[in-house]
């Protein structure tokens, strides 16, 4: 498997750094570029095995050098990933129109770039790393002091330069930054739950960023009230289209045209929604309201990773929203919500448990007042349906069902009837 390389284009050096530097390690040449000209330029020149491509560059943008790649002929069948901090749908974007076959949201794992490109060359881990040269093969005690040297520098001095990079890379993406930060600091030491309370109580206003090994979310504060809050983790979509999509308040024809609408009139999603008749400013404030509570409680989750609170302005799109909502109250219903999910786990464990009604009639449940998402699973149980069937249908997280079907056994309403063989 020799003569494998990978180009890198993306106008972060830092990005470049650390992708030539994990990329090399594993026994890949790596060339880079900053922009799209420069990387076409190189990539026309080496023809490399797998292109890592930015969506956001100069000159020349990752969205024309796909385009640019895919048309030519000496080029077409490279394959390629994309590197982007706009997030899914940008990804799914590409995937479908430039057969992008994976793409990672900044800032990612270094070990799962490898692992992709790995998996999308069929090299096996390590496979390419270049045996020692023969020239130290003849000294014995030579190479026993360069192999403690290796040992030392990969064990100590690796890992501590590693995450001097993965800071950077968070500043330059600017999910933290030099200026204007609070506080910082571990989720291990100080859980999101009690900086959310310390914003409240001293009534800050500004980002509260989050980033563990699961999810990145951001809290936006004002005068330590929230103001509103979204969360990316895997498998978890958090789009206020996804919502009235799933309301039925718009088809999927709808949201292209809605964006459009948006890009065109530089104006949020959410307004373009209440101007075309789609939805009500009050119903979009409590959409909203809706996504916002639910970041938190995936939020609150997080036991481990990192936190920065910024002295940031409201940006411009949030700047409309005209609901406020206490920091206590986010956290005791997050914390609530938590438990619960924790609890429902351990009770609905099995994938293969089949679940059923004790009401029948859903206009039965007139008296009662359950949430979309509840009356959707509550829908979903049949008496034949397994667990893992009714997750995959509902697209929604898998926890979260779980702590709906807890909380609907809770008032009667399901029961477990047994486990499919």
């Amino acid at each position: 498997m020799e003569g494998k390389s990978v180009l890198v284009i993306d106008d972060s050096p830092t990005v470049r750094r650390l992708a030539e530097l994990v990329l090399s390690q594993e026994g890949y040449e790596v060339y880079t570029a900053p922009d799209g000209d420069e990387g076409l330029e190189i990539a026309r020149k080496v023809k490399p095995s797998v292109i890592l491509v930015d969506f956001v560059m100069p000159k020349m943008n990752g969205y024309k050098l796909c385009k640019v790649i895919r048309s030519d002929p000496e080029l077409k069948d490279i394959p390629l990933i994309l590197i982007t901090a706009k997030g899914e749908d940008v990804g799914q974007t590409f995937e479908e129109r430039f057969g992008v076959l994976h793409y990672f949201q900044k800032p990612f794992e270094p070990d799962a770039l490898v692992g992709k490109i790995n998996e999308i060359l069929g090299v096996e881990e390590g496979e390419l790393v270049q045996e020692k040269p023969a020239l130290f093969e003849s000294s014995g005690e030579l190479m026993e002091g360069i192999d403690k040297l290796l040992k030392y520098y990969f064990q100590k001095e690796f890992k501590v330069m590693l995450k001097s990079l993965m800071v950077e890379v968070l500043k330059e993406t600017e999910v933290a930054r030099t200026t204007g930060l609070i506080i910082s600091g571990e989720l291990k030491y100080l859980s999101v739950a009690d900086v959310l309370q310390l914003a409240g109580t001293l009534n800050l206003s500004g980002r509260l960023t989050i980033v563990s090994s699961n999810l990145n979310a951001e809290v936006y504060l004002d005068r330590g009230l929230v103001v509103f809050a979204t969360v990316s983790k895997p498998g978890y979509r958090t789009f206020l289209t996804d919502l009235l999509l799933e309301d039925k308040k718009l088809d999927k024809k709808d949201v292209k045209d809605v964006i459009t609408e948006a890009k065109r009139q530089n104006l949020p999603v959410g307004r373009i929604l209440v101007q075309k008749g789609f939805i009500t400013d009050e119903e979009l404030m409590n959409y909203l309201r809706r996504l916002s509570e639910d970041a938190i409680f995936h939020a609150l989750s997080a036991s481990s990773g990192h936190f920065y609170l910024e002295d940031i302005a409201l940006p411009l799109n949030l700047s409309d929203i005209r609901f406020r909502i206490p920091s206590s109250t986010v956290i005791l219903d997050g914390l609530r919500k938590l438990d619960e999910s924790r609890l429902a786990a351990e009770i609905f464990k099995s994938d293969d448990m089949v679940l059923t009604r004790l009401i029948t009639n859903v206009e039965a449940l007139e008296g009662i007042n359950l949430y979309d998402k509840e009356l959707k699973i509550f829908s979903l149980v049949d008496g034949s349906a397994t667990l893992r069937e009714i997750i995959d249908k509902s697209k929604l997280d898998e926890l979260e069902v779980k702590r709906i079907c807890y909380s609907l056994q809770k008032i009667g309403l399901l029961k477990i009837k047994g486990e499919r063989r």
